[in-house]
């Protein structure tokens, strides 16, 4: 299908040549035609592996998206500056100047490729009225997709079939920072700049994707519990289970506790955490329960603010108490076995031991 693209890129070229014959001209049309209508037929065939097809459905891209995807991707593989002006985007898609014109409805805010995130405007220009003189690039997510699909790769998931056991507690709180980076993911697409400072309400869910990759991953940790032999060992989820935490509070959780462990840096902004765990705007106004100091985490002593104005939680600096740090990340330092030399001294201790009083005092001296 990339093949394809790049078939109809060099057709439009030549076709825009002045000088080109009419029967020429005639037959490259045709030719642009066949090849849309194969890429059309393509899309709707291809057995996707990884994220790429489902991206591509939910988003129900049609020949014309998946050409300025392509486009894109080529920018971003053959040049220093992956960002092209929509004008060179639109010329590489629709042959006449009226369809340019008229296509820039592929660029809008509100189009399937930007409202899903696919597409991304460029920093510099999002204050630029005409779609035409902006500059557009693929997000880092459609490029991932991209690789994934030609690689063969398939998320973890978004893989089918049963799901194995944890064999510990480590593995469960690395996909607890796997789900996390998804929520990260989402709240970058919901809450950038571009789609933020709008002047109206598009309607649209540019989540919608995320957000169902983020459902099934919930789903696969459950799973991975229920087979999981002496789970409720795990110092992680005896925590969650304890305090009836729910999935955005866990999430809250891990990102502070994995924000310490890997930056040694303890604190977050209070407005970011919810910004991570929600879904929209609604969802945003909503989940400021989840830091306010009746809400669970804050009552709990699991989190702890320290606000710039009192009692106005959501200009706080967030981080994990003391207590819940140790808690989660379980007993510390490298278990080890008792040695024979030890053990014949335990042996020993016992054979001379004569009463109760003489173990407890024993005890408590060392």
């Amino acid at each position: 299908m990339l093949d394809i693209c790049d078939d109809l890129q060099r057709i439009r070229s030549k076709m825009s040549d002045p000088e080109l014959r009419r029967d020429a001209r005639t037959r490259l049309r045709r030719e642009s035609v066949r090849k849309r209508e194969l890429l059309t037929r393509d899309l709707s065939a291809y057995r996707y592996r990884g994220p790429l097809g489902r991206l591509l459905r939910e988003c129900k891209l049609e020949s014309e998206h998946f050409q300025v995807l392509a486009l894109l991707l080529h920018r971003h593989l053959a040049a220093e500056d992956p960002g092209c002006e929509g004008r060179l985007i639109l010329s590489h898609v629709y042959e006449s100047s009226f369809d340019v014109l008229s296509g820039t409805q592929l660029l809008h805010e509100t189009s399937p490729l930007r409202a899903s995130g696919l597409v991304l405007i460029d920093e510099d220009d999002e204050e630029v009225a005409d779609l035409l003189q902006a500059r557009f690039m693929l997000s880092t997510e459609a490029l991932l997709a991209f690789r994934e699909e030609v690689l063969g790769g398939v998320p973890e998931d978004l893989r089918r079939g049963g799901s194995s056991s944890f064999g510990n507690q480590r593995e469960l709180l690395v996909d607890l920072r796997v789900l996390h980076n998804l929520y990260q993911l989402r709240a970058e697409r919901v809450f950038n700049v571009d789609r933020w400072n709008r002047v109206h309400s598009t309607g649209m869910d540019p989540a919608r994707h995320l957000t169902r990759r983020i459902n099934a991953f919930w789903g696969r940790i459950r799973r991975k519990l229920e087979v999981t032999e002496r789970a409720q060992e795990f110092p992680a989820l005896r925590f969650i289970t304890e305090h009836g935490l729910a999935e955005e509070e866990t999430i809250i959780v891990t990102h502070l506790l994995f924000k310490e462990l890997y930056e040694g840096n303890a604190y977050a902004d209070a407005a970011e955490l919810l910004k991570l765990v929600s879904y929209s705007e609604s969802d945003l106004i909503r989940n400021r329960r989840l830091i306010t100091r009746s809400g669970t985490l804050v009552a709990s002593d699991i989190l702890q603010l320290e606000a710039m104005i009192e009692n106005r939680e959501l200009t706080a600096e967030v981080h994990l108490a003391d207590w819940a740090v140790n808690y989660l990340l379980g007993p510390s330092g490298q278990e080890r076995t008792i040695d024979t030399d030890e053990r014949l001294d335990w042996h020993l201790y016992l054979k001379n031991l004569t009463d109760a009083r003489t173990f407890f005092r024993d005890l408590e001296s060392n």
